[in-house]
């Protein structure tokens, strides 16, 4: 059996319950976020419980992002790279579980399953995201090197879409020092309070974010502070225009730099600020993509309340049951 008879084999052994090809509880889910939250642009925090590998258990609150579109038993969450208290509990134990309180309807979801990062390619992190079968189809890719590449193409595109979804806000919060570090940043570090979408001439293609252009125009809508850039210079060794002996034109071309030359005339240059802040906040930005396994969900609303429970077993398929209240 090939790899991709394989995939095609797992995807095949799913009990799709739901009507739209996804397991019933997906739709249960969503409906539920839609009635909450309807089209509130208010950030949703879902509580996440963990263990580490000393088994100490680790409670922590994550922004809930969206839905998958493409396949309706994935979660997406937010996550910053600088994060370590979040990143560092993902990476000891990749099994954790999301509590999901809706607000109005009186309801919870209490769900288990696997996490996994979706970071910048010059990101390294553990539990990379899975290949999605339908994906890996659509590309035709009959090699485990061609499914993993279309997986990160996708996952990828999947990433800039939701950077491009943030509120101005949020994305400036990117650019921000380690979240619960102590002491406390100096004002400078804060000064980024809102920050405008710059990779939609900036990116060749959504499967390759080192391929980028510049773009000099649209800077933040609210200025960076000088001695945030500064310290931003500092930590991607980038230097003055006129520094680097091997570049006439003044740009500096470095591995790891996200203002390095590109082949051609789509040169990133190093001397807009606005534009290497922007880079540096979306390379911090990551996707925390949780798969849910077993789901717990609690209505409180009718009397006697309601608890349904949706299981998985070892070959994929769903099972439903109703437990007492």
């Amino acid at each position: 059996m090939t790899s991709l008879q394989a995939v095609e084999r797992t995807m095949s052994e799913l009990n799709l319950l739901g009507p739209d090809g996804w397991p019933a509880w997906t739709q249960v889910l969503q409906k539920a976020h839609k009635t909450n939250y309807g089209r509130s642009e208010d950030p949703i925090y879902l509580h996440l419980a963990s263990k580490t590998r000393l088994g100490a258990v680790t409670l922590l609150a994550v922004q809930f992002q969206d839905f998958l579109q493409e396949d309706g038993r994935y979660l997406l969450l937010q996550l910053s790279i600088t994060d370590q208290n979040l990143l560092s509990t993902i990476q000891s134990n990749q099994v954790g579980q999301l509590a999901w309180q809706m607000p109005k309807s009186r309801e919870y979801f209490h769900l288990t399953g696997k996490f996994y990062i979706c970071s910048a390619p010059r990101q390294v992190t553990r539990y990379s995201p899975p290949v999605l079968p339908h994906v890996v189809n659509q590309n035709n890719a009959e090699d485990l090197a061609a499914q993993r590449q279309a997986s990160n193409q996708f996952w990828e595109s999947k990433r800039l879409e939701q950077w491009r979804k943030l509120p101005a806000k949020t994305r400036a919060s990117y650019t921000w020092p380690q979240a619960g570090s102590t002491p406390k940043g100096p004002p400078s570090s804060f000064q980024c309070l809102a920050m405008e979408d710059m990779t939609s001439t900036t990116t060749s293609n959504a499967g390759n974010r080192d391929s980028v252009m510049s773009q000099d125009s649209n800077p933040m809508s609210s200025p960076s502070s000088p001695s945030s850039v500064s310290s931003f210079r500092s930590r991607w060794n980038l230097t003055g225009s006129n520094n680097n002996n091997n570049n006439a034109g003044g740009e500096v071309s470095t591995p790891t730099s996200p203002t390095s030359s590109i082949n051609g005339n789509n040169k990133i240059r190093n001397d807009n600020p606005a534009k290497i802040l922007h880079d540096i906040a979306f390379d911090n930005f990551c996707l925390l993509v949780f798969k849910p396994l077993d789901i717990v969900h609690f209505e409180s609303s009718p009397l006697p309340p309601k608890r349904t429970i949706y299981t998985t077993d070892a070959a994929g398929q769903w099972a439903v049951s109703e437990a007492n209240p």
